[in-house]
């Protein structure tokens, strides 16, 4: 347990140190503020979002080791790339699907619990995050401040995968039981979402 919580302080430290030199880029008064609340409520906005964000920090508990801080990372750094893929210009056609089968996908693997060679399930964690970067980018307004926007989403995602990771503290049979409801709601939002597209 105690083990556990040094790698949530260490994770929060990590992520606060790698956003740092983004806010010198951002715009300073008003503007920055209303650039970044916009894009820290933007997670908050659709339960893919939040049941995506919330199943990486799951995982990287139930994973354990050395992946309970990578897979959150690997997860907002890619999703800062694919906010800026998108910022680019860049189009990526079935977006929406995309998205919609990571809730599907990381429902299962939350739910099954079975491991995973870490190099693919880096992969199959980058790949989503980049997908819901790029629709977090799709929203942004015409006046708003790129850089504080990604900072607020970041931070957003912070604190949803810290959620998930927090279930951890509540010991292993607490655990399994809300994975195992948790996943079974990830795979439904997503046969759902695929369903309507």
């Amino acid at each position: 347990m105690r083990k556990l919580h040094i790698s949530l302080v260490y994770c929060f430290k990590v992520f606060i140190l790698s956003i740092l030199p983004m806010s010198a880029y951002a715009h300073t008064g008003g503007e920055a503020l209303v650039s970044m609340f916009s894009g820290f409520s933007h997670p908050f906005l659709g339960i893919d979002h939040i049941l995506v964000m919330i199943a990486v920090g799951m995982w990287s508990v139930i994973s354990g080791g050395y992946r309970l801080w990578l897979f959150p990372l690997l997860f907002m750094l890619a999703m800062l790339v694919g906010a800026m893929l998108n910022f680019s210009g860049m189009e990526m056609n079935g977006i929406e699907s995309w998205v919609a089968f990571s809730v599907l996908a990381l429902g299962c693997i939350v739910r099954q619990n079975r491991e995973i060679p870490t190099i693919f399930a880096s992969g199959l964690v980058i790949v989503f995050a980049l997908g819901h970067g790029y629709v977090h980018a799709a929203e942004i307004g015409s006046d708003t401040s790129v850089n504080s926007y990604a900072m607020g989403f970041l931070i957003a995602t912070a604190l949803l995968q810290g959620t998930g990771m927090a279930i951890g503290l509540f010991g292993p049979v607490v655990l399994k039981k809300i994975k195992n409801i948790f996943g079974l709601i990830c795979a439904l939002t997503g046969i759902v979402m695929l369903a309507g597209i």
